[in-house]
C-alpha cells in the first residue's frame, strides 16, 4: 500500500471486508448505503456489496463459517473484484492465558491447528507450501491495532458496563488489545480439554476461530495483503456456546462498528 507512488486521479482498487456472520460486520453495509449507495452482486450464493464506506471503496461480504467458505469467498474477492487488500473481522475464542472475554486480538500470524498430513509432512505444515504460519500484512495489522486501541480508549468504560449486564459472570475490566498468533480449524472449540490441547501444541496461540488462516493462505498464494481482527466472545471452554451466543447478539456489532469505523477513517487505499 503506497498511495504516493501513483498519479492523482487514478482509480483506487477496493478493499475487501468480510466476516463470517452478519452481526460481525456491524453497521458497515448500512453505512455504505447511506454514504454512496450499494451495488450488490451475487456470486457463489454470496452477496457482494460494492460502494464506499468512510470514503474508502469497499467490497463487503459474508464469508460464512469455516475454512472452505472463507477460502472460496476471498478467492472471489481477489479474482472477480480485484481487491487490493482483505480485512476479516469477527469473534473468536480466547486461548492465551491472558486473553479474556471482551479483549481484542489482531492476528499477526495465522495457522490451521487442524492441519495434519503426518507422516508425509510435519504437523500443521501446508503440503507443498513448506510453511504452517502465514503472516498478516504488517501495515494493515498496525492500522487495525491502532483502531482497536482508539476504540478501547474511547469506548472501553461503556463496554465494561455493558458486560456487567449482558455477561454478568465475566470480569468487567477494560478490554485489552493483543497481537500475535490466531489459529483456525473446522471445529467450534468448547471444552477445557480441547483448549488445553491447543495450548500444549501451540503455546503462543492467543485466539481460536474457523476462518482466518484459510484466508491468510489464499492471500499469501496470490500476494494480496490481509489482516484479521477478532473480538474474544468466549474462552473456548464448556461455557463457550452460551457466551458466544450472548456476545454475538448483544455486543459483537458494537465492536465491529467501532473498530472498522476508526480503521476506515484513517485508511488510505493504494491507487493505480
Amino acid at each position: 500500500m503506497n498511495p504516493s507512488s501513483t498519479p492523482p486521479g487514478a482509480a483506487a482498487r477496493p478493499l475487501g471486508v468480510l466476516a463470517a456472520l452478519p452481526q460481525e460486520l456491524g453497521d458497515l453495509i448500512a453505512t455504505m448505503q447511506a454514504e454512496s449507495g450499494v451495488v450488490t452482486r451475487t456470486l457463489g450464493r454470496r452477496d457482494y456489496h460494492l460502494g464506499a464506506v468512510h470514503g474508502v471503496p469497499c467490497v463487503v461480504t459474508l464469508a460464512r463459517v469455516g475454512k472452505v467458505a472463507a477460502a472460496a469467498t476471498v478467492s472471489a474477492l481477489i479474482h472477480v473484484f480485484d481487491v487490493e487488500a482483505v480485512v476479516f473481522t469477527g469473534v473468536a475464542g480466547g486461548v492465551g492465558p491472558d486473553v479474556h472475554v471482551g479483549d481484542v486480538v489482531v492476528g499477526e500470524t495465522l495457522l490451521q491447528h487442524d492441519m495434519n498430513a503426518e507422516p508425509l509432512f510435519p504437523r500443521h505444515e501446508i503440503p507443498l507450501l513448506a510453511r504452517s504460519r502465514f503472516d498478516a500484512d504488517r501495515a494493515l495489522a498496525d492500522a487495525l491495532a491502532a483502531a482497536c486501541e482508539r476504540f478501547v480508549a474511547e469506548e472501553g468504560v461503556a463496554l465494561a458496563a455493558r458486560f456487567s449486564a449482558a455477561l454478568p459472570r465475566f470480569e468487567t475490566a477494560l478490554p485489552a488489545v493483543h497481537r500475535g498468533l490466531v489459529i483456525s480449524g473446522d471445529q467450534f472449540v468448547a471444552s477445557a480439554v480441547a483448549v488445553g490441547a491447543l495450548r500444549a501444541a501451540l503455546p503462543d496461540a492467543l485466539a481460536v476461530e474457523m476462518e482466518g488462516a484459510a484466508l491468510a493462505q489464499v492471500c499469501y498464494e496470490y500476494e494480496v495483503p490481509c489482516a484479521v481482527v477478532r473480538t474474544i466472545s468466549d474462552t473456548a471452554d464448556e461455557h463457550a456456546s452460551t457466551s458466544f451466543s450472548s456476545f454475538l447478539t448483544d455486543i459483537a456489532s458494537t465492536y465491529s462498528t467501532g473498530i472498522l469505523r476508526r480503521f476506515l477513517v484513517s485508511y488510505r487505499p493504494a491507487q493505480r
